[in-house]
């Protein structure tokens, strides 16, 4: 079950935008003038800003990330229920693409002396991992790498993501303050859980193949998703997402809500991420 649930998350960290055709209602301005609302008001419709999010990100050489992420997970056979909190850093330069990443978690029944920190980066030359039990890096096998690198370079794209949720146009509402668009997204039933399984489908192919039963099972109560879209640079700056979802296996039913906040910042700043050569010198390869 552990290892099917990881590549179910591995396609839901990073969605991004879709578009309908209709001008975003102002809001959180109610303290200003009319002249000063009407001068910090843009008339773009959602799809001429989709398409200037499009252009920005495919521009986009390099940007930082911070994810803060809140998980509840309740398992076949125990009373407890699961609470893990983590916080996610990155750093990507998008070409080549290159990644790090520092995490920290903490999960209810372990004290916070036990809380994990692991670090991880991602490049051309492989991925490596620091497993922090035994405070060894960890590199995984070539041909995983070549798929795994091909995944972050589409996930790390936002306009790769726009693309994949287009189809979702008339469920968005448009919303804008002074300095972001704001879009919204509230989504359940059967056709955002075909999208998540074409998803899948698309990235994991093998995995899907000896996991299909777990798939075919997988229900979507309730996700929400709130984009924020920088008016002058038309980057994303926020990403919010609340989900809440079941999925069953061998008879077995898991329950995740899952919320995570991410803000992205330092676009184009950061000029390269770099596996130290101590890493790739004491790095172990995973037996897979």
């Amino acid at each position: 079950m552990k290892k099917k649930l990881s590549v179910l998350f591995s396609t839901m960290l990073v969605f991004m935008l879709a578009a309908c055709n209709q001008t975003a209602t102002t809001v959180n301005e109610s303290s200003k003038t009319e002249e000063n609302k009407k001068e910090n008001t843009s008339e773009l419709t959602l799809e001429q800003v989709m398409t200037n999010s499009m252009e920005a990100s495919e521009e986009m050489k390099s940007f930082a990330v911070q994810m803060d992420m809140t998980q509840e997970m309740t398992v076949p056979g125990q009373t407890e229920v699961i609470n893990m909190e983590s916080v996610i850093d990155m750093k990507v330069v998008t070409e080549p693409m290159t990644l790090y990443q520092k995490m920290d978690m903490k999960m209810n029944d372990i004290g916070a002396e036990d809380a994990l920190s692991t670090e991880s980066y991602i490049s051309a030359d492989g991925i490596y991992i620091l497993d922090p039990a035994a405070n060894q890096w960890m590199k995984f096998p070539k041909e995983m790498s070549d798929q795994l690198i091909q995944l972050s370079n589409q996930q790390t794209n936002p306009a790769e993501e726009i693309k994949k949720l287009q189809q979702f146009v008339d469920d968005f509402t448009f919303e804008q303050d002074e300095q972001n668009y704001i879009l919204k997204l509230n989504a359940s039933g059967d056709k955002f859980t075909d999208f998540i399984k074409e998803t899948v489908k698309e990235t994991f192919p093998q995995e899907l193949s000896a996991g299909e039963d777990m798939f075919n099972n997988m229900k979507i109560n309730k996700v929400t998703y709130e984009i924020l879209i920088d008016k002058e640079t038309y980057y994303p700056t926020s990403l919010n997402v609340l989900m809440d979802m079941e999925i069953t296996a061998e008879g077995e039913t898991l329950k995740i809500k899952q919320n995570m906040k991410g803000q992205y910042s330092d676009f184009n700043t950061i000029e390269e991420v770099k596996v130290p050569q101590e890493v790739i010198d004491n790095a172990v390869e995973m037996d897979m």
